[in-house]
């Protein structure tokens, strides 16, 4: 009798449950806003990795880079031959007058002690000759200056605020992160965009997964990276290859605190299938997804 009804047990089924595909989309906005000034795609067109979508007008941005960039190679190319030789002669022109200053002042004590002139003149003489020497040091300094050209901190700000105005104009043209599909353009020409204000959504069309829920007692018998098969209405009797990529860690539309066995069995837990992006599926079709490892009660 118990051979006869092991007989006509069938063997297990692999378990089935239904989503529906999804990908994941983009709102592709600027940090900066403008004035859309040209499109260069339409809705349902694919996209490439930084293919450009929308022009915005950036010609303020472009003059103040121009100024920047000016700046920096100013500073860059540090003074001009002209000027540090300007600046030696005036060295070398107050030096010969203090030169001068001090042969008087020496003059100046000599007749003093023989008290042929007065003390205020030669107080005079030492005070003329003190002040160029102090215009001597100023003007060696600022040819030593010249000299060293610029510091190295100021071309590292000019960098800086250069490296600013490009980030700026980086965010005038918007492109494709990645390999994409315009789904919405929500723009014209002319419109002007404020900062961070959407202008069109992508869809990636490189990654597209399905997600399931699952009951508790499932979940010994799905693993991470397990194959699974999926199919799909628009497809009758295709099968398409599928693989687990995210088990969910807690259980979803039932409470949490439950008291019975009974009340276990029904917690679900969320379960993601991701899919070869290289196959028809497009987002919103419905999916059945089979776990191959999930036995089905058999069946007489």
């Amino acid at each position: 009798m118990a051979a006869a009804l092991a007989g006509c047990t069938k063997p297990d089924k692999p378990q089935t449950v239904s989503g529906t595909i999804e990908t994941d989309e983009v709102r592709l906005a600027s940090r900066y806003g403008g004035r859309v000034e040209k499109i260069h795609a339409r809705e349902g067109d694919p996209l490439k990795t930084g293919q450009i979508i929308i022009d915005l007008s950036a010609a303020e941005l472009k003059a103040r880079r121009a100024s920047a960039e000016a700046r920096l190679n100013e500073l860059v190319a540090g003074p001009r031959v002209e000027e540090i030789a300007a600046a030696k002669a005036d060295w070398e022109s107050q030096q010969a007058q203090l030169t001068f200053a001090e042969s008087e002042r020496r003059r100046a004590e000599e007749l003093f002690a023989e008290k042929t002139i007065s003390i205020s003149e030669r107080d005079q003489s030492s005070s003329r000759a003190a002040v160029l020497e102090k215009n001597v040091l100023a003007a060696k300094s600022r040819y030593d200056l010249l000299l060293a050209g610029t510091r190295p901190e100021r071309i590292a700000q000019a960098r800086a605020e250069l490296a600013t105005i490009d980030a700026q104009l980086a965010e005038m043209q918007l492109a494709a992160p990645t390999n994409c599909v315009l789904e919405v353009l929500t723009v014209k020409i002319g419109d002007v965009l404020a900062p961070n204000q959407e202008a069109a959504t992508l869809v990636l069309s490189d990654y597209i997964w399905v997600r399931v829920y699952v009951p508790e007692t499932w979940l010994g018998h799905i693993k991470i990276a397990e194959p699974v098969t999926v199919r799909v209405d628009s497809f009758p009797g295709k099968d398409f290859k599928g693989e687990v990529q995210q088990i969910a860690r807690s259980a979803e539309f039932t409470p949490r605190n439950v008291q019975t066995t009974a009340e276990r069995v029904k917690q679900v837990y969320g379960v993601k299938v991701r899919l070869d992006a290289r196959t028809d599926l497009r987002p919103g079709m419905a999916a059945d997804v089979y776990f191959p490892d999930v036995p089905g009660r058999p069946k007489n």
